[in-house]
């Protein structure tokens, strides 16, 4: 073979090869997008701190690609999550070399690589351990299509509204004090297909919340954060807002699934998710290298 290791020469390509090799759970890489679209989109307008070409690499088989590896990085946080590596054949020798390539464009700033894979990705788990990955836990992925909420009621929550902010920023900066969102830049992402939806309380506090964001062109849509009041739980608030959050997402005709991800130590959110409808899709298992 005539291998090269190059950035990508065309994004469109690229992102045809990832959804050819993600719609493969024995080659599955969580958060990287299964449909060709949303994977595009994502490389690029939401991709990494830096670059594409100093974010990805590709490895080429004359005009072939064979193989493809990215970095997602924040550079505030000094993290990178790793798409990858997607290898043709599972051919541990191309994706060891992608990686050392790719290391040698990260910033020295970049201190933790997280990978999330399949179960099934056994292929990908040789390569992590021969890297002395660490394994850093479990996450179930659930998934509910619109077919099956055709019972919900009629939805009890508002938008977000000025009045209840110190209320929602107490309370999510409390239930996430280290995310990827804080209270501030939830509110700064409210759009109109980002939703910040709230349970009322009384005229300035809340019970509970939950954000959502949709991406209709690609029939996709995440439930990023809910949470309850702790004095309030247990009387189905949590339940009934991710029903709302639901009735939100698929008034939009193109979205049909909605998936979520669960850290498999967390019951009460998996006994939540499965009392509304969400059914078993995939695991995944996370990774670290420091």
């Amino acid at each position: 073979m005539n291998v090269k290791i190059i950035p990508p020469k065309d994004i469109k390509e690229l992102s045809i090869y990832l959804e050819k090799m993600n719609a493969q759970s024995a080659a599955h890489i969580g958060f990287c997008g299964e449909e060709r679209e949303e994977i595009h989109d994502s490389l690029m307008n939401d991709f990494s701190d830096l670059s594409i070409n100093d974010s990805f690499l590709v490895a080429y088989n004359d005009a072939e690609i064979i193989g493809a590896i990215g970095l997602d990085i924040d550079l505030e946080d000094q993290y990178a999550d790793v798409w990858g590596p997607f290898v043709t054949n599972n051919d541990i020798e191309i994706a060891q070399k992608l990686w050392n390539d790719i290391l040698l464009k990260a910033p020295e700033d970049v201190k933790s690589f997280s990978f999330f894979i399949n179960e099934n990705n056994l292929y990908v788990k040789e390569f992590l351990q021969k890297n002395n990955a660490k394994f850093s836990g479990t996450d179930f992925v659930f998934s509910i299509t619109k077919d099956t909420i055709s019972s919900i009621g009629v939805t009890e929550s508002i938008k977000f509204e000025k009045a209840y902010q110190k209320s929602f920023e107490e309370l999510h900066n409390t239930a996430f004090p280290k995310t990827y969102f804080n209270a501030n830049e939830i509110i700064n992402r409210i759009n109109e297909e980002n939703t910040l939806l709230l349970m009322k309380n009384d005229d300035t506090n809340i019970k509970g919340y939950v954000y959502i964001e949709t991406q209709p062109k690609h029939k996709e849509a995440n439930i990023e954060y809910v949470s309850v009041d702790p004095d309030l739980r247990g009387n189905g608030i949590g339940k009934k807002l991710i029903e709302d959050a639901l009735n939100q997402i698929f008034s939009y005709p193109t979205i049909e699934e909605v998936d979520i991800c669960v850290s498999s130590t967390n019951e009460k959110a998996i006994n939540l998710y499965k009392s509304v409808g969400f059914k078993d899709k995939y695991i995944l298992e996370s990774y670290e290298i420091q």
